[in-house]
């Protein structure tokens, strides 16, 4: 048995090593060799353009060559670089983030208002909203755990003695989440790799990361459930890596002893308010269920797998229990809302802003239906089976639009963020409206492809850097250095499949930002050596 589940777990490792070396090369070409933007703000429709490699290959080391300066800068004047960088980046982080509350004007629009006007009909004790059939949760149920999140927020601002929109608070609140974000992504970094110099990497990385700061005036759930999925994954990182050593074959191994309880807390807790702020982030938690699986299979501790049965059962249970707790208060209930089946079969349409993005196929169905979920489920199954044929005869159509939706997607270095950000409460300066839709865009799209095109490489030489170890230890690194991976691997694959949408790769590129700190440590190798810090 014990042969068995080493095997198991041993070719896991040299899986999951195999398909990070695929997906990183794969990603690295897309995002070198052609650039996804929108230019129109008004159609917002995703052009490709075809880049030329040597200027590509240009921008790209000059892009490097200042990260790595930076950091042999810092080694030379300070002896604890990472702390100094960890201090300036929060600074940097916090100072763009509030120059874009003053100056960007965004507001929420489109579902982000929907959310947001919700939660401050609910602050104000209206619970007319929860409703089956009149409400924008009638459709979307799975924003109730959103809407909670901002309730509690607006309440906490109507307290105070101000009378602007509770969204700026909001915004606030999201540069904080920022910093968490920085901070626990650089102890999840170190705790990795042990590596001072990945960590002033990473958090170089993620200073000049602009989608990143541009996202905290984005007021919905990207940077609240990714905080949040920041600290769990770190205190599960830390829970894996403190393990004692695996018992002797055929010896049952200890449980979780308590002092790892806390991690082990930290971890449900934060997991479980990730999938509640952000119901796509079941796949951030499905990955560490496959971790914590195969981790139990080698170590044989039972308390491995009661620490994974509770993520399952909290991550599932979370937004049903919310969504309960309203439809008491409210005395109504919900709809199941827009079925799952639709969002595949729109990610299979034609749309005006990209092959398998939003074109309103998946609210029509559904209203259409009755807001029957039975009937919509059946409409959309018969629109896959459609596509599928279609496919099936144009097999070069068939290529040429999964191409496309994966560029529109992975090769977009904005992440979509102008348009997420681009309605106002008023008129922006000329700086912004430049930045937004004038000479200005040009050079931030332009920059963010040359950041990209820097996160794709480093995550490629870090899978590079892995298998080498690999074959000069003769054994696999340990799998929960793949945690991240393994979640971006499962968003890859989700949104082949589902409704495109850059904007829903943003988290993939924070998670890959540990691994791209690594891979690009080479540049630096030759600096002097820095003394290891302490988590």
């Amino acid at each position: 048995m014990h042969a068995i589940t080493t095997r198991l777990y041993s070719f896991s490792c040299r899986f999951i090593q195999a398909c990070g070396l695929i997906l990183s090369l794969i990603l690295f070409a897309g995002a070198f060799v052609c650039t996804c933007y929108s230019s129109d703000m008004t159609t917002q429709q995703v052009l490709v353009k075809w880049d030329n490699p040597l200027r590509g290959l240009f921008f790209l080391a000059v892009f490097l060559l200042i990260a790595s300066g930076i950091v042999r800068l810092l080694f030379q004047v300070s002896p604890s670089p990472a702390k100094i960088l960890l201090i300036l980046t929060l600074l940097w982080c916090a100072a763009l983030g509030g120059l874009l509350i003053v100056y960007g004007r965004s507001v929420p629009a489109a579902d982000a208002l929907s959310v947001y006007s919700i939660a401050e009909s609910l602050a104000a004790g209206d619970t007319s909203v929860i409703h089956p059939t009149d409400s924008y949760l009638s459709y979307y149920p799975q924003q109730i755990g959103l809407v909670s999140f901002y309730e509690g927020l607006i309440r906490l601002w109507n307290l105070l003695p101000f009378q602007v929109p509770a969204y700026h608070f909001i915004k606030c609140i999201y540069v904080c989440l920022l910093c968490v974000i920085l901070v626990f992504q650089k102890r999840t970094v170190h705790l990795l790799w042990q590596n001072d110099h990945a960590d002033c990497l990473y958090l170089v990385l993620a200073g000049a990361d602009l989608p990143f700061i541009m996202y905290s005036s984005f007021v919905y759930g990207e940077i609240p459930s990714f905080a949040a999925a920041s600290v769990g994954y770190y205190y599960l990182l830390r829970l894996l890596k403190r393990l004692p050593a695996a018992p002797a074959p055929d010896t049952p191994g200890q449980g979780i002893d308590q002092k790892r309880l806390p991690d082990a807390l930290l971890t449900v807790l934060a997991l479980s308010a990730s999938v509640m702020l952000r119901k796509n982030n079941l796949i951030l938690l499905i990955a560490a269920l496959i971790i914590l699986f195969l981790e139990t299979v080698k170590n044989r501790r039972g308390g491995l797998l009661l620490l994974g049965l509770c993520i399952a059962v909290c991550g599932a249970g979370i937004l049903p229990a919310v969504q309960k707790g309203y439809e008491l208060r409210a005395g109504n209930e919900l709809r199941t809302g827009v079925t799952a089946s639709s969002y595949l079969a729109m990610g299979m349409q034609e749309s005006s802003r990209g092959k398998g993005w939003y074109n309103g196929f998946n609210f029509t169905v559904y209203q259409e239906a009755g807001m029957d979920s039975l009937t919509a489920d059946a409409v959309s199954k018969a629109a896959i089976r459609d596509r599928l044929q279609y496919f099936k005869e144009h097999p070069a159509y068939a290529a040429d639009f999964y191409l496309q939706k994966h560029l529109s997607q992975w090769a977009d270095g904005t992440y979509a963020s102008r348009q997420a950000t681009l309605a106002t409460y008023g008129g922006r300066n000329s700086f912004f409206r430049s930045l937004y839709e004038g000479p200005l865009s040009r050079f931030y799209i332009g920059y963010c492809n040359v950041w990209q095109n820097a996160l794709y490489l480093g995550t490629l030489g870090c899978f590079f850097l892995l298998e080498k170890e690999r074959r000069q230890k003769g054994s696999a690194p340990p799998l929960f250095l793949y945690l991240g991976f393994t979640a971006v691997l499962g968003g890859f694959l989700f949104h082949i499949l589902w409704e495109a949408n850059s904007r829903y790769i943003f988290l993939y590129s924070l998670l890959l930002l540990p691994y791209a700190a690594r891979g690009l440590c080479p540049l630096i190798i030759h600096s002097p050596a820095g003394k290891i810090e302490k988590v």
